[in-house]
């Protein structure tokens, strides 16, 4: 396989007129947004960040040299918008005491042959959880708690708002909860231990203030 030849000069001066276009595209959506969320904007701001690292690529490729722009990770924290979403991501808490471990190496150890990994050693408590975790979904364990010998403690689930490109990028699996951002919630369900008449549908109405929803409690 050939070695990938760097960009000539003409290429960097393309790249950088590609640059200075960008800009121009994105003063003038600022300029003419017709409001804060104006997806133009956004549009315009991300065609300028992809012109500005094209550039930065050629730069250095080409000549050995940088540039001083850095383009902001957390723009996809910004444009997202709780009030009309493009893409969610929700997450998830529930808290449980292990309150007969017993009761936990027994359900993994009647798990069927063959559902769990070999590697795994189901005569810990915490090899029991992995093996558990791996069968059941979540929600199963949750149902199963009092057979698994889970004492169910709060839980919380989050809505959140999040930008259509940050779903696709599998990336953030290095980091799954960085975005765990309050200004972006959409919604939240809070279950106070394991009482279900003090589970809340949770979100903002549009002016601030606490509103009810079809008899939902929303704060």
């Amino acid at each position: 396989m050939s070695e990938p030849t760097a960009p000539t000069a003409a290429d960097v001066r393309s790249a950088a007129d590609a640059l200075k276009a960008a800009i121009d595209a994105h003063l003038a959506a600022v300029e003419g947004r017709s409001d804060e969320s104006d997806p133009a904007v956004r549009t315009a701001f991300l065609a300028m960040a992809a012109a500005a690292e094209s550039y930065d690529d050629a730069l250095y490729d080409s000549y050995n040299e940088v540039t001083p722009f850095e383009i902001p990770s957390q723009y996809a924290e910004v444009a997202a918008d709780p009030d009309n979403p493009e893409a969610i991501s929700v997450l998830i808490r529930r808290d449980y005491q292990i309150e007969h471990p017993g009761r936990l190496l027994g359900a993994a150890r009647g798990l069927a042959a063959g559902a769990v990994d070999p590697e795994v050693d189901i005569s810990t408590v915490a090899g029991s959880l992995a093996a558990l975790f791996d069968v059941f979904d979540p929600d199963e364990i949750h149902n199963r708690s009092d057979e698994l010998g889970l004492l169910p403690g709060d839980g919380t689930t989050w809505v959140l708002a999040t930008d259509p490109e940050a779903v696709a990028d599998e990336q953030w699996f290095e980091d799954p909860f960085s975005d765990a951002d309050p200004e972006r919630i959409v919604c939240r369900f809070d279950v106070i231990g394991d009482e279900e008449d003090d589970e809340y549908f949770d979100t903002f109405a549009e002016d601030g203030s606490e509103d009810e929803i079809d008899g939902i409690e929303v704060v």
